[in-house]
This record gives C-alpha cells, sequence and structure tokens, in this order.
C-alpha cells in the first residue's frame, strides 16, 4: 500500500515538473475599440486541453469566468473593458486584476488541472496590438505585466509605469570629432518591440527642446525570453547646436537627452534617459567644442550626472577675450602656482547667480570674523545678489567667468562649494578639476537625505573627489559614510553656516498665526516632469479650497502663506485667487518666511529640515504622482530608513486629519518628532560657521 502510495506521489511529481517545463507556442492581446481580445495556441504535449479562461481580482481573490472558443486551432475570449469596470469594479476602485487559464493535462490516463497566469514565461511567442490607457467615466485602465509572474495584468486607478518594459539602456561610445558628437549604445525591451525612437535634447532651466538624428537597428529578438535587443547611434552637429543657441540667446545651460521609445501596442512613449556609459569616468569623453560669434565664445561639452550617469551637454557662454585668456593661461598654472601658495587663497561660491544660501553665509562670516583673510566669492554681475555681495567688498567678488576669477580660481588653495561643485566652475567639464590643486570642501545646501543625492556626493567618483564634507549630525555623518562612501576622517560635524542665524534666540518670540505651504521646486521640460509639476499645483490648490481645511484656519484664526517655487509661476494667478497670501521662493528671505510661521506642509522640500529645528510641526504631503520617468519625483525613503522629522500623508483626507490633531496639540512639537529633530542636529546653537572654519583650518594644516 505505502508502496504504491509512494509511486503515485511520484508520478505527481514528475508530472507537475514535466507541466512547470512546458511552453505552449503562442499569446497574443489584441484591442479593437473597448474589447480586449485574448487568444492563445496550446502545446501538443501532454494532452493539454483549456477548459476555461478567467480574470483574477487580486484584491478579493474572486475569479471572474470566460468561456473560450475554439476556431484555427487557437483558444480565445473577448472582454469588454468599459463593461467589466462598471460591472465588477467598485466605488472608487483602486484594483489590480489579472489573467487565467484553466488547462487539463492527461498524464499516463490521469488528469491534472492547473490554473496559470497568462505569462510571457509559458509562452514561446508573444504578440500585442493596440494596448494603451483606458479611460472611462473617470477611471483609468493601465495594462501591464506583472513583475512576479510575468502574466498579463491591468489595474484600475493604479499607475503603471510603461519604462518596466525598458530591461536595459546603455551608452557605448562618446566620441567628439571635429564638431559632431557622436553616442552609440544599445536598448533592450522586454514583451514589446520598439516602433520608433525618437532622441529630444531638453534644457533643464528654460525648457529649450530639440529633436537630434538617430538610429536605430534591432540586432536580436528571442521568443522564449521576449527580449528585443537594439542598437543606436545619435549624431549631434555642435556647431549647428551652438549658432542654434546663439540665436536663441541661450544662456548657460545643461541639456538632458532623452529617447522616447514608441513601443509596439502602446500608443504612449515610453521616456527614458541616455544613461549608463560602460565608461563614463574616463576622461576621452570629456573633450569640449567651442564656438565663436563676435565678441562672444560658446563652449559645449558632454558631461554625465544623476544615479544612472544620465548624458548631458554642458553648455557654457564666455566673452571671447575671457575664453582666449583661460586656454593660454591652462599651460602655465602648474608652473605659476608655487609662486603664490603662501597667499592661502580661499575661494567660496553657490551659483553664479546667488549669495543666499549656506555658501553665501559663510563668505560673510569669514569676511566679517576674518578680514585679514584673502576669501573670495564667485558671482554672476547680473545676480540680483550682487549689490548685497558688493557690500562686504567688491574687491572681494570673483565676476564668474572673467579674467581675475580664472587667475584666482587656478592659483586657490581652497575651493568650498555647495551641492553641486562645477556650478561655479568656468566649465561644466569635468577636466577643469585637473587644472585645479585646492582642497574641496562640500559644504551642503540642506541637509543630506530628503533627496538622492548619490551622483553628487558619491566619494570614489573619478569626476569630483572632495577633501571633506560637513554634516550636521552623527545621523548624518553615518548616512555619508554609509551611502556616499566618505571616509570617516574626511567627514566633520560642524552644522551649516545658516543655522546661526535661524537658531538665535529671538527666534521663537517671531512666530505669527501663520501656516506655510511650500511645494519642492521640480526641474521641467519634458511632458512627465510637466505632469508632476501639474499634478502637485492641482493638489496644493485643492487642499486651499477643501472645506475641512478652511474650516481649520479659520478655526485657529491662521493666515495661509503660499511660496511658490519656479517651477509653478505659471500657476501664480490660480494660488492668488485662493484666500491666501502668495509669495515667490526665488524673492523670499526663506529663513525669515519659517520663523514667521507656526505649521509647516511641503511635498519634499528640504528647507522642512530647518523649520522642524524650530520644534515646530512639520506634514509632508505626497499624494501619488503618474510619471513616465524611470526616476521617482522624489523619494523620503532616502532619508535613514524614512526617519522624517514629521508625519507623511498621501491623501488630502489624512492631511486635514493630521492637522486637527496638531490643532489640538496646540501646534507643538511631538516628542516622537523631537527626537527625530535630536537626531538629524547635534548643536543647538549659533556657532556652526566657526565650527567650519576650524575645521578647515586643520585641513589646510
Amino acid at each position: 500500500m505505502n508502496s504504491t502510495t509512494n509511486e503515485q506521489n511520484l508520478k505527481i511529481e514528475q508530472a507537475e515538473k514535466q507541466i512547470k517545463e512546458i511552453h505552449h507556442p503562442s499569446f497574443v492581446l489584441k484591442k479593437q475599440d473597448d474589447n480586449l481580445l485574448t487568444t492563445v495556441t496550446l502545446t501538443n504535449e501532454l494532452s493539454a486541453e483549456l477548459i476555461e479562461f478567467f480574470i483574477l481580482h487580486r484584491e478579493t481573490g474572486e475569479k471572474y469566468p470566460f468561456k473560450a472558443q475554439f476556431a484555427n486551432g487557437a483558444h480565445s475570449f473577448s472582454v469588454n473593458i468599459r463593461s467589466f469596470i462598471k460591472q465588477y469594479a467598485p466605488v472608487d476602485p483602486k484594483e489590480h486584476f489579472e489573467f487565467y487559464f484553466t488547462i487539463r493535462y492527461t498524464i499516463d490516463g490521469h488528469s491534472i488541472f492547473k490554473d496559470e497566469p497568462l505569462s510571457l514565461n509559458r509562452f514561446d511567442h508573444y504578440e500585442s496590438y493596440g494596448l494603451t490607457e483606458v479611460q472611462d467615466s473617470g477611471h483609468r485602465l493601465y495594462p501591464y505585466f506583472s513583475r512576479k509572474t510575468q502574466g498579463f495584468c491591468f489595474t484600475i486607478n493604479i499607475p503603471v509605469r510603461s519604462v518596466r518594459y525598458i530591461k536595459q539602456s546603455t551608452i557605448d561610445s562618446v566620441q567628439l570629432k571635429k564638431d559632431t558628437l557622436t553616442l552609440t549604445g544599445t536598448i533592450m525591451t522586454k514583451a514589446n518591440p520598439i516602433n520608433r525612437i525618437d532622441t529630444i535634447l531638453v534644457g533643464r532651466k528654460f525648457g529649450h527642446r530639440q529633436t537630434i538624428h538617430s538610429d536605430h537597428q534591432l540586432i536580436q529578438s528571442e521568443d522564449i525570453t521576449h527580449l528585443y535587443s537594439y542598437n543606436y547611434q545619435i549624431n549631434l552637429d555642435l556647431a549647428d547646436c551652438a549658432h542654434e543657441f546663439f540665436l536663441n540667446k541661450t544662456g548657460d545651460e545643461d541639456f538632458d537627452l532623452y529617447f522616447e521609445l514608441y513601443l509596439n501596442g502602446l500608443f504612449e512613449p515610453t521616456v527614458i534617459r541616455v544613461s549608463n556609459p560602460s565608461d563614463a569616468n574616463t576622461k576621452k569623453n570629456y573633450t569640449y567644442f567651442s564656438h565663436s560669434y563676435g565678441k562672444k565664445t560658446m563652449v559645449l561639452a558632454p558631461n554625465f550626472t544623476g544615479q544612472s550617469n544620465n548624458f548631458i551637454l554642458s553648455v557654457t557662454n564666455f566673452q571671447k577675450e575671457s575664453f582666449e585668456y583661460m586656454k593660454e593661461l591652462l599651460p602655465f598654472i602648474p608652473v605659476l602656482r608655487p609662486f603664490y601658495s603662501n597667499r592661502s587663497i580661499w575661494v567660496i561660491g553657490e551659483t553664479p547667480m546667488e549669495a543666499r544660501n549656506n555658501g553665501w553665509n559663510f563668505y560673510r562670516y569669514m569676511r566679517q570674523t576674518y578680514p585679514e583673510k584673502e576669501v573670495y566669492y564667485v558671482i554672476d554681475s547680473h545676480s540680483p545678489d550682487y549689490a548685497k555681495a558688493a557690500e562686504l567688498g567688491e574687491d572681494h567678488l570673483l565676476i564668474y567667468k572673467s579674467k581675475k576669477y580664472i587667475w584666482t580660481l587656478a592659483m586657490a588653495q581652497l575651493l568650498v562649494t555647495t551641492e553641486e561643485p562645477y556650478a561655479i566652475l568656468p566649465t561644466r567639464n569635468p577636466l577643469w578639476l585637473d587644472v585645479l590643486s585646492a582642497k574641496k570642501v562640500l559644504l551642503p545646501k540642506n541637509v543630506l537625505g530628503l533627496h538622492n543625492a548619490k551622483s553628487t556626493f558619491e566619494y570614489n567618483t573619478k569626476r569630483f573627489k572632495a577633501d571633506l564634507i560637513l554634516v550636521s549630525s552623527k545621523t548624518e555623518k553615518r548616512y555619508a559614510i554609509e551611502t556616499f562612501n566618505f571616509p570617516e576622517e574626511k567627514i566633520s560635524l560642524t552644522g551649516l553656516p545658516r543655522f546661526d542665524k535661524l537658531l538665535t534666540v529671538e527666534t521663537s518670540s517671531a512666530t505669527k498665526q501663520q501656516i506655510l505651504l511650500f511645494p519642492m521646486n521640480q526641474d521641467s521640460g519634458l511632458h512627465y516632469q510637466s505632469d508632476v509639476i501639474t499634478h502637485m499645483a492641482l493638489c496644493f490648490l485643492s487642499l486651499l479650497k477643501n472645506p475641512a481645511f478652511l474650516d481649520f484656519v479659520d478655526h485657529y484664526h491662521l493666515d495661509v502663506v503660499v511660496a511658490l517655487p519656479p517651477s509653478m509661476l505659471h500657476y501664480l494667478s490660480a494660488f492668488t485667487e485662493n484666500n491666501c497670501t502668495v509669495v515667490l521662493q526665488s524673492q523670499e528671505d526663506v529663513q525669515q518666511l519659517i520663523k514667521y510661521s507656526k505649521l509647516f506642509i511641503t511635498d519634499a522640500d528640504p528647507i522642512a529640515f530647518d523649520f522642524s529645528f524650530l520644534l515646530k510641526p512639520v506634514l509632508f504631503y505626497q499624494p501619488d504622482i503618474k510619471t513616465h520617468s524611470s526616476e521617482e519625483p522624489f523619494d523620503s525613503s532616502c532619508t535613514y530608513l524614512n526617519e522624517l522629522p514629521g508625519e507623511i500623508t498621501t491623501s488630502e483626507e489624512s492631511l486635514i486629519h493630521l492637522l486637527d490633531q496638531i490643532g489640538q496639540n496646540q501646534f507643538q512639537v511631538t516628542r516622537k518628532n523631537q527626537q527625530k529633530v535630536d537626531a538629524l542636529l547635534y548643536y543647538h546653537d549659533t556657532q556652526s560657521a566657526q565650527r567650519i572654519y576650524e575645521a578647515i583650518s586643520a585641513l589646510l594644516h
């Protein structure tokens, strides 16, 4: 008896193994109008017989069966998408559905029934036609393949990004010959082949958009894996680019390069960056092209940025005389520098157009406390902050891209920069770093962690290796070690210079009956980036109109101030129409704003840390955002295991609930959040700038 049972169990195990290894010939999805037609052909092995199709509701486990039609050797079923949603989706649905089929396999006269997902892993060949997002009565339906089962699914009102079909994209070579920059590489897709590729150049600051000539060619396709591999080549005529930039009076700008991939079966393009160079850090990639027109010279240089080493084309405008001076000076810098080493020249900067953050605060401290030191600040002569900076002595200002600036930078012993070290260099071309012998100090713009800045701060990068990074807590120090790979001896716990003013005694008495909404600034330029900006603007506008929010404001006699970032300027009138005060982040003393306010709401702006350091409540409002991008617009999980000093909410309803709790707590920060604040600010005093001076002095001696 036991022997017979064991034999049966062994046969079942062998049968199960055989079934797992079976591949069926083909799987086709075709959408016509509202109908989705699914067709499969089955293998002849193990007498496979299709019993039925069904759609599985993942959230409830409910099965919705469909009878199989058989014709021309294939099984099929059709479902009307709109009818299905109306019949089976609840009110305000957020659901997942997956397509299955039931097959009976016959092995040695025994029938084995299997419910299996319609998975790419089970079919040799797959095709799709017309699959795309569907809108119906305010609902959105998104077709996709499950990462876990590779089975065909669709969601209702849960966005799914088509970028999941892109398995890999790499840059294999970057070559600059005369005036032509050529990039070659490979793209690999899953399930959906590429019908067309558009390559576009998009300016980060001003949104200039230009279609670039590119070619792609299928080099390999595999039925079993459903992978499609392509070679691509992009040709950038830099002389033509420079000519167009001159005509458009383009200022200094970084241009990102994107692919818009039109995948078979999807109507909307999938957008990815041109990125992942195999040898991004080799110096051969950093040659530059210069083009002169009249008294001006434009420098165009390839560079890489971001976590995936995204390609950018950096454009820098010079007076021709200054550019020629720089070219003539470069070969002699190593010879001249030793004669000026005893002067101990310090150069500090943020971006050429700004003098308002940590770099500026440290420079001001040095000029006021150590006026005998030869310390300079980099600024553009057209900066709105120029007059303020000049009050500390114009002879200590370095006008960006002037001859004095170029010479002083080359002879400097110390370079203090914020999160964008290249912003105050003559060009974004990293080869300039070879010219500098200065010690490099990274003075972060904000407390680290809210945004993924690994590409900027990564210690092991061959393009910018800092000699010292300044942090505000032991927690942040640990983060710099674990995330940015900084050696412990190259980290100094000092605090940030702007905290000296932020934490002055009179701050607590400055608070008014004011609530501050502070949306984070976003890059703009592509449609998905604009979608993110629009979505967040509409979410904040909706909050301002919410009767429960208005009741909260009225009950506690609060004034509402909205500080708009540059990316939301075109929503200025829309915000102004609401019962609130609207200001522009770029034109306000942000520190004064947060001192006056007793409650702070943002999606993910790092100034939230400053607000929390005043022991006042912060709310992070992060509603779901539909985006075609391969990169998240923000990622709060970057911050020390998500230890943000405030509650996070993704819905307007829960945000109102949290506001009510804060009001009931008399706008006091909770004990839990105060503990988080303590973990993010080691020195709660006004001596950060002095500690930075001491740390730098130790570095230089």
